[in-house]
Parts: structure tokens; sequence; C-alpha cells
């Protein structure tokens, strides 16, 4: 004991854990500086994958809205043949058969609906009302039953039970 009691001695003990009291900080600091560093490396990488999973999330939700778009686009469409198909077969139940006005008339709204429909969906009528190939009396039945058959196709494919799909490409 006497020799703790030297000055020299706890001097030296001081010193000791002085050093020890520095080394221990030092690593302290060394690993604290580690440790921003990994938690740094961290955040870096979540934000990368956040930043990755809003990219898919927005890419699917614009390939969902433009599905949407594309599908309503269609039904729009159909519809639109639909309404014209039938506004053919109600005008032509009423062809006038005097007043040339009224077959002007006729004419010109059978005309636009043909057209709006377009010869790939409708050629006979085509052939009548634009190409003026065929006289309507001639081949009458012809064109009624052509329209008559884009109706129900087209009634039968809006009202596709397996829907919430595009049937073509428009």
């Amino acid at each position: 004991m006497d020799y703790l009691a030297n000055p020299a001695v706890g001097n030296l003990v001081q010193m000791f854990l002085a050093i020890v009291t520095v080394a221990g900080l030092w690593v302290a600091l060394l690993n604290g500086k580690k440790d921003r560093a990994t938690a740094m490396a961290l955040a870096v990488d979540d934000r990368r994958a956040a930043d990755e999973r809003a990219d898919s999330d927005r890419r699917e939700a614009t390939g969902a809205m433009e599905d949407e778009r594309a599908f309503l686009r269609e039904q729009t469409q159909l519809q639109m043949q639909l309404d014209h198909a039938l506004k053919i077969v109600q005008t032509a139940e009423n062809y006038p058969r005097s007043d040339f006005n009224t077959m002007k008339h006729w004419g010109l709204s059978i005309k636009a609906s043909v057209i709006v429909l377009g010869k790939d969906l409708v050629p006979q009528a085509w052939s009548v009302f634009v190409d003026h190939q065929h006289r309507w009396e001639d081949i009458r039945e012809e064109v009624l039953l052509e329209i008559n058959n884009v109706a129900v196709e087209t009634s039968r494919t809006l009202n596709c039970p397996s829907c919430y799909h595009v049937h073509r490409r428009l």
C-alpha cells in the first residue's frame, strides 16, 4: 500500500487513466463516425427504395389509367356505332316516296351515318350511299340485314359478360 501512496505512482496511474480515457473517447468517436456513415447509407438506400416504389406505383397507375381510357374509348365508339346503326334502320323504315326534299334529307341522314360507320363495317350500305354503285331499291334488304347484323354484334360486344377488357384496338 505504501507503494500507492507514492506521488510518482499516483501520477503514473492518473496518466494511465487519462490515456485510457482519451483512447476510449477516440474509439467512441470512431464508432460514432461509423454509425453515422452506416445510418446515412441506410437512409440513402431507404430513400432510393421509396423512390423506386413510387415510380413503380406511378407506372402501374398510368397503365391502369391507359387501360381505363382505352376501355372507355372503345365503349364510346361501340355506343356511337350502335346509335348510328339504329338510326339507319329507323330512317330506312321511313323511306319517302314522293317529296324530293324529304328524299334528299333522308339520303343525307343515312349517308352521314354510313360514313360514320365506315366502309369496312357496312360495305353494302357504303356502295349505295357513298360510292353510288347500287341503288337503294335494288339492295335494300341486303343493306338492312347488314345494318341489323352490325347493330346486333355491337350490342353483344357492349354487353360482353366478361367485360372489363378492350375487345380491339381503336
